[in-house]
């Protein structure tokens, strides 16, 4: 009975090599690996080589060709997880590009680009060379690792080892997104966002509204956070600064400041200086300034002629914004949006009284469309897109009812307009880069693909004529054009394919057009002139017509009445509905792009660089398709460097008292990342323990879902630095499997179970100062159950809306005795509307234990902040179930426990312009709490403690990739008469959660 436990872990090692039943299938070259998921996409494969290959040819003639940089063969993965293609790129610790294959969103123009799998990889590209590319000392450093070190918090100097061995990588977001848009515009010939409308648009839209520009720092610490772009800035800021450099300094200047070459400097700030003999600061502020005269001359030029009178229907901007869709009966107009410091919501304006209400909450929004919505105008519904972020639903919303009617999940289906003659719903089906046309019935079943497009064939902004008869779609090229385009839906119905090409624009975007009352013209939006105007179509004559000159831009324009349009105008903080009549605009004046600056100013070299100077081999379909092979994860691990590292363990002389370890990790795994080995071995002869216990291993696999860990005398980094302690005496053998369902945001459903066996311990594998009378060796099995649904609102920095429950068993086989337990919690949270960002929690939970209440083993111990003073968990620990702020760690035991906490977040600060290009704060936050624990031992009195305290915690980042986090904390204890440390007791925390 004793190794009960143990014989069934060792049983259950051969259920790890089960894996995944999914096969995933490969295609390799000296230049890359290509790995993907989906057997469909193998005719693809060779268009992805070949759209890499040119990428690459491009970037060497550039960057590679007179150095001793010999690129890595990167690892090309090729998803079809989410309905709106993307890239992704990571030099560590292996290089790699991830694609996306579905089609780009296209909302607003935000993203110029030709054919987007060249596009992507251009850009993609352009991450990895800036931060594999190495000189002597990088590749030095690399070789003495035997790898590009990545970081791992459980071992924080490996973030020393990382700068070392790749120190661009650790450059702020904009450094690396603006020299990636630049070169994926030039590349391109000029067909990208250092070119692009929308960036044009940003800018002047600052500088008209008189509001700040921010900061080199400023924008990493409040740009990227509090504006309704979020992370999109960095491409914004990065892009614009980069077309500075280039426009006042010279390209090849600016080449010189990227490239890593043997005179470089190893920190991007120090590299400016060396090469423009100027600090960033101050150039970033010379940008600054000549963006704003830049800006003045084009609105100068701009209104030179009228501008076209808009009437606003909000106070302020409401943040991203779909299109709206408008009931002329009710007069109401429906949209999806999302602004700082709520939450996604469908919203309704009446357009007669201006009153504007929240509808319902929308989950799993886009950025800049948040959600695809269409009316159903008779039936009073709304139906709109969910889960966009990844595989989009459906859900119907009944306006009457005041409640949604219907769910559909994993549609994959946007882009959605209902047609109110027909009673059916049409849209755009996503999947394996290649898009349709579908049509479903009003109850959203039925779905029927009525006409397919070619793979690498982008189409988008849908709308139906009120007739029923005319769908009509934008579809990009390969080139960056745009063609306006018409079905028949009665030829569709027949299988009668002859889309009528309406219009094609080569030098700019087609956006957003909608039919208009009478079905005799098209209206839409375009930087034609450079700024986003609006402009009309006839479909008999094909003539456009320019409706209106604006200062900043007009969106998603639609006709409510005759003569007049519902259009979105573009503010500083957002999109603002607005009121507009619709009358053609004769004069016009265009504006100058600042990319266009940069390229007048280096004509000669920016025209050759989208050229190749010589031509990519013959690539034969045939030999890329036959030698796709399935990919085995054991096959593919391979040795992935090695390097020291220090940890703490505990010394005999005394508990608390912790001895450093030296050691050194080695680590193996695949190029995926499915299966991963890590084995740290470690000596610590300088300390009091027995000799048997001055040698330590850890070994931890991870396999999928699985995790086998084996120790002997377990490290831990984080306990040379108290009071929480992890490591143990003696050895642990353990197997745990962790599943966890996130395909619908914000749902997350996990579940896991672990066995382990113990021998040689000193102390509890749970609580760290109950020491183990008698037993020397154990066993303990473990399942749990999770449910949560969490949200925060733009500018937060936690979770700030939305429960967690949870459900665990825990067990101990010990002398011969089993002890089980059981423990459930349950987290309940809402943002108050007394100001943004702030929420309040309620934290519950309630356990009990089965086994002998004489026993430790049948006894929960609860106490303290429970955070290091340098940790790596969550900094806020006294959330936990077993802290108690105010009393030592375990000095509260209980049989059965109830607990509860009150939590109250308050609004963080966000900190401008604040710290060094190296080191600086983002936020500071504040959280009061109180707690109330009542805990029952047989044969005692019931007892209640109370916990009252503080929390201030500060982000800290350093080389702009490492995330720290500093908290200082207070805790006050009311303890029951007769408690071991009186009954009152302070505790003050600092903690410093690094990585």
């Amino acid at each position: 009975m004793r190794n009960w436990i143990a014989s069934l872990l060792l049983s259950m090692i051969p259920c790890i090599s089960m894996g995944q039943n999914q096969t995933y299938f490969q295609y390799k070259t000296d230049e890359a690996t290509l790995v993907f998921f989906d057997k469909n996409l193998s005719r693809y494969i060779p268009h992805m080589i070949r759209m890499y290959q040119n990428g690459k040819a491009l970037h060497e003639q550039i960057w590679t060709s007179d150095s001793i940089y010999q690129p890595e063969a990167p690892l090309l993965l090729l998803t079809d997880w989410e309905d709106d293609g993307n890239g992704g790129a990571s030099p560590l610790p292996r290089s790699l590009i991830q694609i996306g294959m579905a089609p780009l969103n296209m909302s607003y123009y935000i993203n110029p680009s030709s054919e987007r799998y060249s596009q992507l990889f251009k850009h993609e590209y352009t991450h990895i060379v800036m931060t594999d590319k190495y000189n002597r000392s990088d590749r030095n450093w690399r070789r003495f690792f035997g790898t590009k070190v990545d970081t791992d918090n459980k071992q924080p100097i490996s973030a020393l080892w990382s700068y070392l061995s790749v120190p661009r990588w650790y450059s702020p977001r904009w450094y690396h997104e603006g020299i990636a848009c630049f070169m994926e515009t030039w590349l391109s010939g000029g067909v990208g966002r250092a070119l692009g409308g929308y960036d044009e648009m940003y800018f002047r839209s600052i500088i008209n509204e008189g509001d700040k520009l921010y900061s080199v720092v400023g924008l990493e610490t409040e740009g990227s956070t509090k504006d309704f772009q979020v992370g999109a800035n960095a491409y914004l800021y990065g892009t614009r600064f980069v077309n500075y450099l280039t426009k006042t300094y010279g390209y090849e200047k600016m080449i010189q400041f990227y490239n890593r070459t043997a005179d470089s400097r190893t920190f991007f700030g120090k590299q400016f200086k060396k090469v423009y003999g100027q600090s960033l600061r101050k150039v970033w502020n010379d940008w600054k300034e000549d963006e704003k005269k830049h800006q003045e001359e084009n609105l100068a030029a701009i209104r030179q002629y009228p501008i076209t009178a808009t009437k606003p229907l909000t106070k302020e901007p409401l943040g991203s914004v779909s299109p709206f869709v408008y009931d002329p009966v009710t007069q109401k107009a429906y949209a999806a949006m999302n602004a700082p410091g709520d939450f996604a919501h469908m919203t309704e304006i009446d357009l007669q009284t201006g009153e504007q209400k929240r509808l319902n909450d929308i989950y799993g929004i886009q950025l800049y469309d948040p959600a695809y919505v269409a009316l159903d105008r008779k039936g009073q519904r709304l139906i709109y897109t969910t889960n966009n972020s990844k595989m989009r639903g459906l859900e119907i919303y009944d306006i009457q009812q005041k409640k949604v009617v219907k769910k559909k999940k994993y549609q994959r289906i946007g882009n959605i307009v209902y047609d109110n003659t027909h009673d059916c719903l049409y849209g755009l089906f996503s999947n394996g880069g290649t898009q349709s046309i579908v049509r479903m019935d009003r109850d959203l079943e039925n779905p029927e693909v009525i006409y397919a497009f070619p793979f690498g064939v982008s189409v988008f902004d849908s709308d139906i004529s009120h007739d029923g008869k005319w769908l009509s779609f934008t579809s990009q090229g390969d080139n960056g054009e745009h063609t306006l385009l018409l079905f028949n839906t009665e030829e569709l119905a027949q299988a009668i394919f002859k889309p009528v090409k309406l219009i094609t624009w080569n030098d700019s975007n087609l956006g957003q057009f909608r039919f208009s009352l009478d079905d005799k013209y098209l209206i839409g939006s375009s930087y034609y002139t450079g700024v986003s105007n609006l402009w009309q179509i006839n479909l008999e004559t094909r003539e456009m017509e320019m409706l209106t000159n604006t200062d900043i831009g007009l969106f998603a324009p639609l006709e409510i009445t005759p003569g007049q349009l519902l259009a979105l105008q573009f503010k500083r903080d957002g999109l603002q509905p607005v009121l507009l009549a619709r009358e053609v605009v004769k004069d016009a004046n265009a504006v100058t792009l600042y990319g266009q600056l940069a390229y007048e100013n280096n004509k000669e070299a920016m025209e050759q660089v989208g050229l190749l100077r010589d031509s990519l081999p013959r690539m034969e379909f045939g030999d890329v398709y036959n030698n796709i092979t399935s990919y085995n994860v054991f096959k593919e691990m391979k040795f992935a460097g090695a390097y020291p590292i220090i940890s703490g363990f505990t010394d005999s002389k005394a508990w608390n008292h912790m001895t450093p370890v030296i050691g050194y990790r080695f680590n193996v795994n695949d190029p995926v990342g499915l299966s991963s080995m890590k084995l740290s071995v470690g000596l610590s002869p300088w300390s009091n323990n027995d000799w048997k216990n001055k040698f330590h291993i850890d070994f931890d696999w991870k396999y999928y879902f699985w995790t086998l860990k084996a120790a002997w005398n377990h490290m831990d980094f984080y306990d040379l630095f108290g009071p929480t302690r992890k490591s143990r005496k003696g050895f642990v053998l353990q197997l745990a499997y962790d599943y966890s369902n996130t395909l619908v945001t914000p749902y997350d459903n996990s579940w896991g179970f672990s066995v382990a066996t113990y021998g040689h311990m000193d102390a509890l594998p749970l609580y760290q100062e109950v020491e183990v009378q008698g037993v020397r060796s154990m066993q303990t099995a473990s399942i749990y159950r999770k449910w949560s649904k969490t949200r925060t609102s733009l500018g937060g920095v936690m979770k700030e809306q939305g429960y967690q429950l949870g459900i665990e068993g825990y067990g101990y086989l010990a002398g011969g005795r089993f002890y089980p337990s059981i423990e459930a919690s349950g987290d309940f949270g809402t943002l108050l509307p007394i100001d943004r960002n702030t929420s309040f929690w309620l934290r519950t939970a309630a356990g009990h234990n089965f086994g002998d209440e004489e026993s430790v083993f049948g006894t929960t111990y609860f106490g303290g902040f429970r955070n290091n003073y340098v940790d790596n968990r969550n900094a806020f620990q006294y959330r936990t179930t077993l802290a108690m702020p105010g009393t030592d760690i375990d000095a509260i035991p209980a049989h059965t426990f109830a607990k509860a906490t009150a939590e109250l977040n308050l609004r963080p600060i966000r900190l401008n312009d604040f710290g060094a290009l190296f080191c600086y704060p983002t936020w500071i936050q504040c959280s009061l709490f109180g707690t109330g624990l009542s805990t029952w031992i047989p044969n005692s009195t019931h007892k209640m403690y109370y916990s009252t305290g503080i929390q201030l915690t500060t982000e800290l980042v350093f080389l702009n990739y490492l995330k720290t986090t500093l908290s200082l904390g207070y805790g006050h204890l009311f303890a029951p008469e007769g408690f071991q440390n009186g009954r009152h007791g302070n505790e003050f925390m600092i903690s410093l959660k690094l990585l």
